[in-house]
């Protein structure tokens, strides 16, 4: 997981003691406004660390491509709001046949996906035409458990009030 800090962050000073400082105590942050002091980013092939799988079954039959999705929450911590499994479908084949559904769907007949929930549905095409997959989602709770302790005041220990958001959003999430 590498982590990268705002640039008015004091990087040696969260690197070596986890802390996010100023590096300039003249310079502060925006009064009232939202701002992203500190973002992470894992990217891995390792499976153990994918925070939701996805199977993807499709199977050639005699009129085309019976597909089967299925996905599966791996790392229970997490809650996953907004699942979203964009497939491609082949262009020019019509919309595919819905069978078991549990969720809900969306042809996009001009940009040929079929965006769903958990689903299993019949359509004209070779399996490697349903290829790469892509998820999104969000959470409230962060992947790497980083919260925020304290906020104090940059003239000395004193705390100051503070909110904090947590959001999780997925940049890129492919199976290929």
């Amino acid at each position: 997981m590498s982590n990268t800090t705002h640039p008015n962050v004091d990087k040696k000073l969260f690197t070596a003691e986890s802390v996010i400082g100023l590096k300039n105590p003249e310079k502060s942050f925006p009064l009232n406004n939202d701002v992203g002091v500190l973002k992470w980013r894992l990217q891995t092939t390792d499976e153990a660390l994918i925070p939701l799988t996805i199977n993807c079954w499709p199977s050639e039959s005699g009129t085309g491509c019976d597909v089967n999705i299925e996905y599966e929450l791996q790392e229970e911590n997490l809650e996953l709001n907004d699942v979203v499994i964009t497939i491609p479908v082949p262009s020019g084949v019509g919309a595919p046949v819905i069978g078991d559904l549990d969720g809900e769907y969306k042809h996009d007949s001009r940009r040929n996906l079929l965006e769903w929930c958990l689903l299993e549905f019949s359509i004209a095409g070779q399996p490697n035409d349903f290829f790469p997959v892509n998820v999104s989602f969000v959470s409230k709770r962060s992947y790497c458990d980083i919260q925020v302790a304290k906020v104090t005041h940059v003239d000395g220990d004193n705390s100051a009030r503070f909110s904090s958001e947590t959001s999780f959003v997925v940049d890129k999430y492919e199976i290929l």
